[in-house]
């Protein structure tokens, strides 16, 4: 039984996808984006000065091209430098795929102005970044030539009218929406920051930042930032009433926004980046205000600490729900692990006690993540999973980027993408909303940050084939770029038995079998008659089991259409079974 907690509903019925905007589709991207626009964010040590241009959306991701060659830096700087051009117009004009995936609920990683290719250094949280509009030139002079404090009067640039369009256009589809939050630091060329930079302590900007004055000299500003060390991220002071002010206006502006008087159709809830660099007392204030201007909208933190300091922020409904970065961590310590694995009973004990951690209203509304902007590629962990183990975030990041001593770049072979395959089928049997990210649905690969984020695949473009590994070094065997078919039709196929199965969005979880001796795992979700069991074979080898020795109930596999007798069950290796 779920508790009461009113949540939106619609979010229970979710199917997410994750967009990452400078890398999912360039519709019409013609802005003249200079090497002065992206100055101020990683790297710094590529100047206005280095050559730049717009990269080639098809091209191999680990060649260098020609400007890119003069710039005497290495590859990861280049490739962070590299703009590709995504645009809003961009995902408007992929909507109908996204419809025809089947995919009902958008969270699309931040869009506001900044010079980076992520965002996440925003110098502008009210505004749409002009490059991601159709005209970046007046965008810029118009935010540039607004007050700056004056937050109920800002202006709806060009960007930021499209931004709009694409939320009407989403919700003619039935596809809700809803914007990343970035609101523990503002970016180094924000007019705050740099206000400060200039006048230091007599800057009317200095209570918006952390800052030692006494510990500063002329040549270096003491000051808090991201991560402890992100040059680019000055962390923000909520003890700030105009911080505060600030970000309620921008949560404001998306949920309901009035242009000329008249209000448009706004996002249906946030996602909040790094929930943790921010009091818990202000998101508490935030989450009523939230809820007050829009009721039926969503508050999703991304909390990746331990569960213990996860609690209150669900507990005390600061937020509906979190991103669930433990399923990902769980999954793939049974999914993919070689050595010190999980058992199934292992990875049993794990899922119930995150079930038990949280709300149970919050269980059915996570986010259950296999890949985000932050991680390798589902595929790539797979790859690699002789390199690792999962089963925490601090052994979860380790040997996970390009550059790693015998990390592969390589697109996974046939038996890698079988694994994958039993992670998609758990990701979308267990309690909790499926997220994809962007591209893992045609079978993108890539490591960790930046090659996460490579150009999406797309049907209509032809692609150059993946021949440098890493660092120049040429590949044996060349990678074609192209559209997995078996992956994205499984993602269609369990996208709609989801959608016709309550049991998956409402239904109880009940485990039917686990063993500390083996990776066969069996459970049920069940919803008043209706019942789904779903057993998963890691094993190298067949494996019969029972579950239930006093009946002859017979059950048929959503795939094979070919009836079982519970009794007694045969699994072949790497196989899943969807007996309802």
């Amino acid at each position: 039984m779920k508790d009461k907690y009113q949540y939106p509903e619609w979010a229970e019925n979710a199917i997410w996808y994750q967009i990452f905007p400078e890398r999912f589709c360039r519709k019409n991207n013609q802005n003249p984006i200079s090497a002065e626009d992206i100055e101020g964010t990683t790297p710094f040590l590529l100047n206005r000065n280095n050559p730049w241009h717009l990269h080639d959306w098809t091209s191999d991701w680990y060649v260098l091209d020609n400007l890119e060659k003069q710039n005497n830096a290495d590859l990861k700087n280049n490739i962070l430098r590299r703009r590709y051009g995504g645009d809003i117009n961009g995902i408007i004009s992929k909507l109908d795929y996204l419809k025809d995936l089947g995919v009902n609920a958008l969270y699309i990683n931040p869009l506001q102005y900044s010079p980076s290719l992520h965002k996440y250094d925003g110098t502008n949280f009210l505004h749409i970044d002009p490059f991601f509009g159709s005209d970046s030139l007046n965008d810029k002079l118009l935010i540039e030539n607004e007050d700056f404090e004056d937050f109920e009067n800002t202006c709806w640039t060009t960007a930021d009218k499209e931004a709009l369009l694409l939320i009407n256009q989403a919700h003619k589809r039935e596809i809700k929406i809803i914007f990343d939050g970035v609101f523990n630091h503002i970016g180094y060329n924000s007019k705050p920051f740099q206000d400060v930079l200039k006048n230091r302590e007599k800057s009317k900007y200095a209570d918006w930042f952390i800052i030692d004055f006494k510990k500063s000299t002329k040549s270096n500003l003491y000051y808090q930032k991201f991560w402890g060390s992100v040059k680019e991220m000055p962390k923000l002071n909520y003890s700030s009433n105009k911080v505060k002010e600030y970000v309620f206006a921008t949560l404001k502006r998306w949920l309901k926004p009035i242009v000329e008087g008249k209000e448009c159709q706004g996002i249906d809830g946030w996602r909040i980046d790094h929930a943790i660099g921010v009091p818990l007392t202000f998101w508490k204030e935030a989450s009523k205000f939230v809820k007050k201007i829009k009721p039926d909208s969503i508050f999703i933190g991304e909390l990746i600490e331990p569960e213990e300091i996860i609690k209150p922020y669900l507990q005390n409904r600061v937020f509906d729900t979190i991103m669930n970065y433990e399923f990902l961590y769980a999954s793939c310590q049974f999914f993919c692990a070689e050595k010190n694995y999980y058992s199934s009973k292992e990875f049993s004990e794990k899922l119930e006690k995150l079930l038990k951690n949280y709300p149970i209203s919050s269980n059915y509304l996570m986010q259950n993540i296999l890949g985000t902007h932050d991680t390798e590629r589902i595929s790539s962990y797979i790859v690699n999973r002789k390199l690792k183990n999962y089963g925490s975030i601090d052994k979860y990041f380790q040997n996970s980027h390009a550059s790693d001593k015998n990390y592969s770049t390589r697109k996974p072979y046939k038996k890698e993408r079988e694994i994958q395959k039993m992670m998609i089928i758990f990701q979308f049997s267990f309690v909790g909303t499926p997220m994809i990210y962007y591209g893992d649905e045609v079978g993108m690969w890539g490591a960790n940050d930046p090659d996460c984020r490579k150009p999406m695949i797309w049907a209509e473009n032809k692609y150059q084939d993946e021949k440098i590994i890493v660092n120049g070094i040429r590949s044996t065997k060349y990678n074609t770029v192209k559209i997995d078919k078996e992956i994205f039709l499984l993602y269609k196929q369990l996208i709609e038995f989801r959608k016709t199965h309550k049991s998956l969005t409402k239904g109880d979880y009940s485990v039917l079998y686990s063993s500390a001796e083996n990776r066969v795992f069996a459970f049920s979700r069940k919803y008043k008659s209706e019942q789904v069991i779903f057993i998963f074979n890691r094993e190298n080898k067949s494996f019969t089991l029972s579950l239930n020795k006093n009946t002859t109930i017979s059950m048929q596999d959503f795939f094979t259409r070919k009836n079982y007798s519970i009794n007694k069950i045969k699994i072949d290796p790497f196989q899943v079974l969807i007996l309802s």
